[in-house]
């Protein structure tokens, strides 16, 4: 159609296909064709763990928001440090030697709810997005839920999720509950 604005405007690598170079003596192999809008899905493996405290919300919001002082209450944090001139990137080195950077994407005081990810890390994995979220049971109770997302390098990621959900959420949310209990 010599109308058609779509045709007029052809965009690369969607109405028009890419050439790729064939050496001599190769042969060029019938490619999948692409659907830009039919991507295909993407795997991600979930990391979750929940705990009921004995601790009004509000004093538990305001150690969970402290995003740079995560070694102050968990265990497995042998240091956590703020990046010089930016408290929303953290380095944290655990108690067996590994190193992170992570970075702090939001904070909502009024949900007391905040979202990091990964910055560096030895993990085969990729897109790790994680959430902490604490609520209210009454004055002088909350329920704090820490979970993460992220892409596995190979497989389903359960491994590497039961690692997070029991090596290092429920150790941190045990010992966040355990403060401030005489």
């Amino acid at each position: 159609m010599p109308n058609d604005p779509q045709r007029q405007n052809p965009q690369p690598g969607r109405d028009l296909q890419q050439a790729q170079p064939v050496l001599p003596g190769q042969r060029r192999e019938p490619q999948a064709p692409q659907h830009p809008q039919h991507p295909q899905p993407q795997r991600y493996a979930e990391a979750r763990a929940h705990r009921v405290m004995d601790r009004a919300a509000d004093a538990v919001w305001r150690e969970v928001r402290d995003f740079p002082a995560l070694a102050a209450w968990h265990p497995g944090i042998a240091s956590s440090t703020a990046h010089p001139g930016n408290p929303r990137v953290r380095d944290l080195v655990t108690t067996d030697g590994i190193r992170l950077t992570e970075a702090l994407h939001s904070v909502d005081d009024t949900l007391m709810t905040l979202e990091y990810g990964f910055v560096a890390h030895p993990f085969p994995l990729t897109d790790y997005r994680a959430r902490m979220e604490v609520r209210p049971e009454g004055d002088s109770r909350c329920s704090v839920t820490w979970t993460a997302t992220f892409r596995p390098a190979e497989g389903d990621g359960a491994a590497l999720a039961a690692q997070f959900e029991a090596g290092v959420f429920a150790v941190g949310l045990e010992a966040l509950g355990a403060r401030g209990r005489g």
